[in-house]
């Protein structure tokens, strides 16, 4: 049966290739929670710490509802045709076929536009005598060479709603407008050819490429090191790479991502040439690490069917290895009782050869709850 693109990315995170050699489970139940649990609480500082650095970084009046951060909150809830389409309200037409460009100033949350930019360039402070703070948005990477000019790209299913994207851009933050840039990020992207529309393109990477960094604001070291975020497409295989450290200094990370995913499968071309519109997943790849200055985790596992309607994922070869102690699992993970926790299917392997389901480990170890 072939998926939407929702399925789709659902897979992608979710799909593996089995182990060849699976370890032995020398792990505990209690064991494990102590330090899942452990690398939880991790986490959290290291998020509390760059929400201080960001209050110190961000000017206080930006907009309404940023000194609580739910402008990140929502992040997660924008897809890539809206972040390319916002722009600050009255300084640029309602029409969402342009990338928002020109020079614009802001003093305490109040902004003006201070003349034209093929670029889009934010001068910001909180009070008239503070020195300038300056972020940028340079469209076509001119200002980083090689520059690549920006192209014309439409959501598969609309024809008429054209945006400019770019396919390099770059981006900058110079705190004091100094030059000292605490922040870079470089963007890269193909787009893939439109079927429908000559000379265009659809909202659909064949190819992304974002790295880049964020220095920390009060400390040595780095805030955010994206070293690497890669995404790729085509009619047989999706992949997604990254490398992240969170409060980094030196090799040291409070928090440390990196991994491969892949998924392979065959793809029947869909509305104007969209490949990722139906896309047949059939094996895939997994490798996933994840380290705080306490705790580390890697996992990997196989997905050899997939049922819809309900969803049910039949898993073999689970892995995963906490603090150096690994649980092996397979089943299938699903919900069938309903009862809003995952797994009754799904059997944990514990050193001594205990054995007990993921729904029943996660309410016993790991608080969860069943929903009303």
């Amino acid at each position: 049966m072939r998926k939407n693109w929702l399925w789709v990315s659902l897979a992608l995170m979710l799909s593996a290739c089995p182990m060849q050699q699976p370890p032995q489970a020398n792990a505990t139940p209690e064991g494990t929670s102590d330090s899942l649990q452990g690398m939880a609480s991790d986490i959290q500082g290291v998020m509390a710490e760059i929400e201080a650095a960001l209050r110190a970084i961000l000017p206080q009046s930006v907009s309404p509802g940023l000194s609580d951060f739910s402008v990140l909150k929502a992040l997660p809830k924008l897809d890539l045709q809206s972040l390319l389409s916002l722009k600050p309200q009255g300084f640029f037409p309602l029409a969402t076929q342009y990338l928002p460009r020109g020079k614009i100033e802001c003093v305490g949350g109040n902004c003006q536009l201070a003349g034209p930019s093929e670029d889009l360039e934010v001068s910001f402070k909180n009070q008239a005598s503070d020195p300038w703070n300056f972020l940028l948005a340079d469209w076509n990477s001119s200002q980083k060479p090689p520059s690549s000019p920006t192209v014309f790209a439409h959501p598969p299913q609309n024809r008429s709603d054209t945006q400019e994207v770019p396919t390099k851009a770059f981006f900058a933050l110079d705190l004091g407008k100094n030059g000292s840039n605490e922040g870079e990020a470089t963007l890269s992207t193909q787009w893939r050819q439109s079927a429908c529309l000559s000379g265009k393109y659809l909202l659909e990477p064949v190819s992304l490429n974002l790295e880049g960094f964020l220095n920390h604001p009060t400390a040595a070291g780095r805030l955010a090191d994206l070293r690497k975020l890669r995404f790729a497409s085509s009619n047989t295989r999706l992949s997604l790479e990254w490398e992240l450290g969170l409060v980094t200094q030196g090799n040291n990370s409070g928090l440390f991502s990196k991994g491969m995913v892949g998924i392979n499968g065959s793809a029947t071309p869909g509305t104007c040439g969209s490949l990722l519109e139906r896309f047949d997943a059939s094996t895939g790849d997994l490798d996933v690490e994840l380290s705080t200055r306490n705790h580390s985790m890697r996992i990997a596992f196989g997905v050899t069917q997939v049922e819809e309607n309900p969803t049910r994922i039949h898993i073999q070869n689970g892995y995963l290895r906490v603090d150096n102690k690994v649980v092996t699992f397979a089943g299938i993970l699903d919900d069938q009782n309903g009862n809003c926790i995952p797994g009754e299917n799904l059997t944990l392997n514990f050193a001594g050869g205990r054995t007990m389901s993921l729904e029943a480990y996660l309410t016993q170890y790991m608080q969860a709850r069943p929903c009303p």
